[in-house]
This record gives C-alpha cells, sequence and structure tokens, in this order.
C-alpha cells in the first residue's frame, strides 16, 4: 500500500503525459502537509472541499445515502488518524444527478465561500449526458476561478459504470477520462485517475462488482480504492506506514470479532465430517492459532479469554485419536497459551500424548489406501497438524526427542508426497498420478499452504544448531519460489495452483497461508526482499478485497481433499486463522 504513490508515475507515463500535470501543484499539497502536523494555538482548520454529482455525496442503491462510507469522509477520518491534532473539515458540495455544467453554475456561490483548502472536482460520471466539449468548456471554468483564488485542486476520472465495457479504450467514460487526464495536464492540477485504477483491476481479472453497491456507484470498498489514491497527497512513506498498520488493525478486528460471533454456530453447525468442528478440531485449532496472534496485538483482553475458555472446555485434552494428525493440531494453541499464562496443566496431556507417540510409533505404508495409513502423516496437510505440534511442545520443553521424531516422520511424508521437479506437495498418494484438465498434475492450493504454514513454525520453534534446520530452511525457499510464479494477476491462488482455468475465483486459505508465508520469510530473511515483496504485497492487497463489509472472510474452500471450486460467501474458521495470521506478518514488515 505505501507504494501507491508511485502509481500516478506509472499512470503518467503509461498515458504519455509529463509527470507535471501530476504533481504541478506539489508545492502547495506540501503546505498542506505541514499545516496538518501543526499544534494549537500555531494551527488553523483546513478546509476539503469535494464537489461533484451523486459519488461524493454517498449515494449507494439510490435514493440510499450513505455518507459515512463515502470517499469524501473517508479521507477525513484518514487524515485525521495520521494527523490528530490538525483541525480538519470535510465539506461536500455535490448533488446527485448533477453534471458540469450545473456545478460550474453554483460554482462562485456555493463551492468557493467555503474557503477550500483543497478542491476536489468529480463530475464525468454524469457528463455523458452533455457530451465531452460542453463538459470541457465548464470543467475550465471552474478549474480558472479556483485557480484565481490559489486554490490547490485535484481532479478526478470517474469510478466505473458497470453498463459500460471498462476496457473498451473508446467508451463514453474512457474519453472523459483521458479529457480530465488533459485538463490535469494543462492546468497543471492534481489528478486521481480512478478509472485507471479500476480498469486495471477488470484487466488483471477483478470482478468490479464487489466494488460496487449499484451499477454506477461504488460501495464502501470501492470508495476505499479512490480514498486510498487521495491519500497519497497527504501521506509521505513513513505515514503511509503509519496508516497501512492501523488499518491493518481495523480489519483485523473486524474479521476476528465476525469470527467471535459467530464461532458456535459453526460448531453446531459442523459438516459432513464427524468433529469437523469439535472444540478441539483441526478447523478451530487453525483458528485458534491466528486468533492468539491478533490477541498479542490488541489491547481487549476478550481475545484472551475466547482463547482459554476453548482450552477450559477442552480440558486442554487432545482430539481422541492420538495416531490421527489432525487431533493433535490443538496441542498448538495449547502451547501458544502456556507461553503466555506459564500454566502447566495447559500442556500437561499434550506432553503426555506426544510422549506416547514417540515411544509407541507406527510403521505403516503412507500409501493412502493401505491399512492403517493415516496413523502416519499420509496427506499434506498433517504436516500443518502433527510437526509444528513437536516443534512447539519441543521448544518449551527443550527436549531433543520431539525434533527427532519430528524430522524422521516428517522426512518419510517428505519422501512419499514431494515432487523435486515441481517444488511443491501432492496432497497425498492418489494424486500422483492424476491430471487436471489442461493435464498438469493435481497440486491443491490449500494442501500446499498447510506445508509452508507448517515450515514457517518448525523453523521458528527449532533450535538454531539443530542438524536438520537447513533442510527445513531449503525446503520452504524451494516452495515459495515455485509458488511465487502460480499467483494470478490479482494476487489471489486458486484452489488448483496448476489449472487456474478450471478454477477461476481465487481460494482464500490457500492465498492467506501463502501470503503469511511470504511475509515470513522476508521478515526474517528467508526470502530475497526484493524479489519476493512486491508479491506479498499484491498477495495481502488481494486478501483484504474479499473481507465482507461485517467482517466475514470470503472464498474460502470449505473442508476437502482437493481443489473444488468456491464463491464470495464460502468461509471457513481456518481461513480466518489463516488470515489473522497474514495480517500478523504484514504488520511486523511494516513495524521492521
Amino acid at each position: 500500500m505505501k507504494n501507491m504513490k508511485y502509481l500516478y508515475l506509472l499512470l503518467c507515463t503509461l498515458l504519455g503525459f509529463d509527470t507535471m500535470a501530476q504533481t504541478g501543484q506539489s508545492i502547495e499539497f506540501t503546505q498542506i502537509r505541514q499545516e496538518l502536523q501543526k499544534k494549537w494555538p500555531d494551527n488553523r482548520t483546513v478546509n476539503l472541499v469535494f464537489h461533484g454529482h451523486s459519488v461524493p455525496s454517498g449515494y449507494a442503491n439510490t435514493p440510499n445515502v450513505k455518507t459515512l462510507q463515502a470517499y469524501p469522509h473517508q479521507v477525513l477520518e484518514a487524515v485525521k488518524e495520521i494527523y490528530p491534532y490538525a483541525v480538519v473539515n470535510s465539506i461536500t458540495t455535490s448533488i446527485g444527478g448533477e453534471n458540469a455544467e450545473q456545478g460550474a453554475k453554483r460554482f462562485k456561490q456555493e463551492v468557493l465561500p467555503h474557503r477550500p483548502d483543497i478542491l476536489f472536482i468529480d463530475y464525468a460520471l454524469n457528463d455523458r449526458s452533455i457530451g465531452l466539449e460542453r463538459a470541457l468548456k465548464a470543467w475550465e471554468k471552474m478549474i480558472k476561478e479556483a485557480q484565481k483564488q490559489n486554490i490547490p485542486i485535484i481532479l478526478l476520472t470517474p469510478t466505473p459504470d458497470l453498463t459500460e465495457d471498462i476496457l473498451d479504450d473508446k467508451s463514453p467514460l474512457e474519453q472523459h477520462s483521458r479529457q480530465i487526464r488533459r485538463l490535469a495536464h494543462d492546468y497543471k492540477t492534481g489528478l486521481i485517475d480512478c478509472y485507471a485504477t479500476f480498469k486495471e483491476k477488470r484487466k488483471n481479472g477483478e470482478d468490479l462488482n464487489i466494488y460496487m453497491s449499484q451499477s454506477n456507484h461504488p460501495n464502501e470498498k470501492g470508495h476505499r480504492v479512490v480514498t486510498k489514491l487521495i491519500l497519497n497527497y497527504f501521506f509521505e512513506e513513513a505515514q503511509w506506514n503509519e496508516y497501512c498498520q492501523k488499518q491493518t488493525m481495523t480489519i483485523m478486528k473486524k474479521v476476528a470479532d465476525w469470527q467471535l460471533m459467530n464461532f458456535e454456530n459453526q460448531v453446531r453447525k459442523g459438516s459432513q465430517w464427524a468433529n469437523s468442528h469439535a472444540y478441539w478440531a483441526w478447523t478451530n485449532a487453525t483458528m485458534y492459532i491466528g486468533m492468539a496472534e491478533w490477541a498479542k496485538m490488541s489491547d481487549d483482553p476478550k481475545y484472551w479469554d475466547f482463547l482459554l475458555t476453548m482450552g477450559e472446555k477442552n480440558k486442554w485434552q487432545t482430539g481422541p485419536s492420538i495416531y490421527f494428525a489432525d487431533d493433535i493440531c490443538i496441542i498448538q494453541p495449547y502451547a501458544i497459551l502456556f507461553s503466555k499464562y506459564k500454566e502447566p496443566y495447559m500442556i500437561q496431556n499434550s506432553v503426555e500424548t506426544l510422549d506416547t507417540l514417540i515411544a509407541n510409533p507406527k510403521h505403516n505404508s503412507l500409501s493412502y489406501y493401505s491399512e492403517g495409513s493415516h496413523s502416519r502423516w499420509c496427506w499434506c496437510d498433517a504436516l500443518f497438524m502433527a510437526p509444528t505440534s513437536f516443534a512447539r511442545i519441543g521448544k518449551i520443553t527443550g527436549e531433543p526427542k520431539y525434533f527427532e521424531f519430528m524430522d524422521k516422520e516428517f522426512r518419510i511424508t517428505y519422501d512419499s508426497l514431494y515432487s523435486v521437479a515441481d517444488s511443491l506437495f501432492f496432497r497425498d498418494t492418489r494424486y500422483i498420478n492424476m491430471r487436471e484438465q489442461n493435464g498438469e498434475k493435481v497440486f491443491w492450493g490449500r494442501g500446499n499452504g498447510w506445508v509452508t504454514g507448517a515450515l514457517t513454525f518448525i523453523i521458528d520453534n527449532m533450535p538454531a544448531n539443530a542438524p536438520s534446520r537447513n533442510f527445513y530452511i531449503t525446503l520452504f525457499r524451494q516452495m515459495m519460489g515455485k509458488i511465487s510464479t502460480l499467483q494470478d494477476k490479482q494476487g489471489f491462488w486458486h484452489s488448483s495452483l496448476l489449472d487456474i482455468a478450471s478454477y477461476p475465483m481465487p481460494e482464500t486459505s490457500s492465498s492467506a497461508f501463502f501470503t503469511y508465508s511470504l511475509f515470513w520469510g522476508i521478515n526474517r530473511g528467508y526470502l530475497e526482499k526484493e524479489k519476493y515483496l512486491s508479491i506479498a504485497e499484491k498477495a495481502w492487497h488481494a486478501l483484504t478485497s474479499i473481507v465482507h463489509e461485517d467482517g466475514k472472510v470470503g472464498y474460502v474452500q470449505p473442508i476437502g481433499a482437493d481443489p473444488k471450486k468456491v464463491d464470495i460467501n464460502d468461509t471457513e474458521v481456518y481461513g480466518t486463522g489463516a488470515f489473522l495470521m497474514a495480517a500478523t506478518e504484514y504488520i511486523k514488515y511494516l513495524k521492521h
């Protein structure tokens, strides 16, 4: 997000304009930033005036008006968040349904008297009714009148109208956008190129419906896109960094709170799989891990209280089948809670369980259909469930036996399921010879997400001098090197890593695990920042786009073992956990 300020230079280059069109008023905007930093009694009121039609007015589904979700109010909130001592007015002189000619007629009497410190003009959406020539005269009239009073101006190209093809370079809105870009260049005003931004999203495969309340009015998420563009005029890099951290914390809270509110319903609903959402189940254990990461950042004790209540409901026990990897995933959140509260009873059963597994190992084949195969780690998901539990307890106790057992069993699974040629894991032996519709091998997105997530936990908990440590670091680098090449244009990964055409919708649990793994690797120096940062940031921005307004994480593939199609309303607890883990590592990156 902090790199967005460079978007303008890129757009100017692509559109063939001198960058002075975007920075001609840089001195004035610098002065505004300086003014916003002043404290009483040296500060003064700064007026941001937004002049235009229904979009800055906040129209959603007409006639509903959601002023507090529109970009003028979002800009005010963001500016106040970073400049807490500033006195700022967000003044909207917009009228729904109005075009630039109508706006120009009342400009002197209704807009300039507000004494704008920055004036935003946004009319193109409705200017189609009056045509380019008449719109040009009206825009020029407003610009000239404002510049006579030395008012800094920022022009906005339109947000989308879904009844037009945004990819059509001859569409009316594209023509009006080009005219506005020329005006910004000729009059040396600021420019917010909303149209080019949404057009790029569409080119990258995004469904613009997720940004719209109706065909021609953005929803809160759509307004947020415009807001981020505007904030480039107010924030320097350090301020962008601070803003990104605060925004990420806000979305994490929204996601975490939605999960807490809906958790018991998900437990009761379950799935076709027995005990799939029991309090000790792997599904919830994954969510607890992410929730714990959020709890560490939040000042609200309710998140730790939730996790403690979970442990008490489980009586700090694992699932019933201790040889089945899924049933011991719950050891991980127990270990996290022990690390915070230092209460031995929290991990007593976990230690006893792992000691039993070490003392009485199984020797069955990992061939999926062979008898007793599931008493071993015969599916790649298991690497997230079991080895990580051994690693966490190994770190707590300091006893090498947990790492030794983990390493021995992990390598057996590695030998069985890892494709050296592809740097990816098959989900289990059934899939080694299967092929997707396009003829590619079947590599499940979330399955490989489980593995990269597991590797981060293993490496984090393994002693620095452990003989096998480099094996896991090398494997992590190999996998992330491959996975980074499989990201789609939007920033997501899909249920099938090698056949996006058959599974065109993004898949969040895999994308979140990969985003988490990327930032984790960058933060700890295992992945080169120069190579991987842009991939990680693109992935994070993509993830934020699939969070519902109420905090539900969408596009999460249900419980399964192979690629399946998903939609925006599909959610699962482990999707929440993976999202919170990704957000945590993103914030760590921003801080350091």
